[in-house]
């Protein structure tokens, strides 16, 4: 695999990242991650939109150049070979730092940053996902993201814990919720409960991620003519659903067909489902000129 790091591709057996840096000690860093369709990227001005304002948001003075990255993407799509596939691709940004000042709280701004991205192609199992959905487990209390959950921040212990605890349960994702059992948000994804054909998801003012895809399937739902409220989600409402589906960049729209053993709907795929899956890969298509239709084996 070859990496970009600080200006440089590299083999990624030789990329190395400085022991004081802030990333590395702290957490301190933001980084998204961008679903390429043939070695394309999508919807790369949300995600360097949402990576500048979280930037902002931790007093980091550099701001990504689209042209930059665009020229990085296309790179590394070029030097790994992966021209043509479907990939994933991870941009991070994080604090740099020194031995004299290895917890630095003023001045941040003229801290060099360390910016780096890297690729790899999809796995196979995405599209098994997508056709036949996933079963899920809900996590309750000490999963949460933390104080900033607004923030696509490096602090991602609470989300690496929650998928080794939901694979421990035999499921590909987890949902997370809080005291009072309202649903936030997976894992790695957004949430959507589908009843008596109206979509409901968890509201941002609920402390959680607001992911690209998320909007992305809102306005979709808007263009179908499907009523969407952001509004409190219990367990028992995701239980009890005709129909759950999860979102993200990289997995588009997954659906659920199991809560904690307990079969949604039919326990099969549901027809909402499929027709936003549908929208969003049309979507995709026309965002990138055609050719991009998801992964190989997806349902249409």
């Amino acid at each position: 695999m070859i990496v970009f790091l600080n200006g440089k591709y590299l083999d990624a057996r030789e990329a190395r990242v400085g022991l004081f840096d802030g990333g590395y000690l702290y957490g301190d860093g933001v980084f998204e991650t961008i679903r390429l369709y043939a070695g394309r990227p999508f919807d790369l001005d949300g995600h360097l939109g949402r990576l500048a304002d979280n930037l902002a948001a931790l007093d980091f003075a550099w701001r990504p150049d689209r042209a930059a990255v665009t020229e990085i993407v296309a790179e590394l799509v070029r030097r790994n070979g992966l021209s043509g596939r479907d990939a994933r691709c991870r941009l991070t940004v994080s604090r740099g730092g020194s031995p004299d000042d290895p917890l630095p709280l003023a001045g941040l701004g003229s801290l060099p940053p360390t910016v780096s991205a890297w690729m790899e192609p999809l796995g196979p199992h995405l599209a098994a996902w997508q056709r036949d959905g996933v079963a899920v487990a809900v996590l309750r209390e000490g999963f949460r993201r933390g104080n900033s959950p607004g923030i696509k921040s490096l602090n991602y212990l609470p989300t690496v814990l929650a998928l080794r605890e939901a694979r421990r349960r035999g499921c590909a994702e987890a949902l997370i919720c809080d005291e009072r059992d309202r649903l936030l948000e997976g894992a790695t994804s957004n949430v959507f409960v589908v009843a008596a054909g109206r979509l409901a998801t968890p509201p941002l003012s609920r402390g959680l991620l607001g992911g690209r895809t998320r909007a992305l399937v809102i306005e979709a739902a808007a263009r179908l003519g499907l009523p969407c409220d952001e509004t409190d989600v219990t367990v028992a409402d995701a239980a009890g659903a005709d129909e759950v589906f999860l979102c993200g960049s990289v997995k588009e729209i997954v659906p659920v067909t199991a809560v904690d053993g307990v079969p949604v709907g039919g326990g099969a795929p549901g027809p909402v489902t499929r027709r936003l899956q549908e929208a969003y890969r049309r979507g995709v298509r026309d965002s990138l000129g055609g050719g991009a239709g998801g992964p190989a084996g997806a349902p249409a």
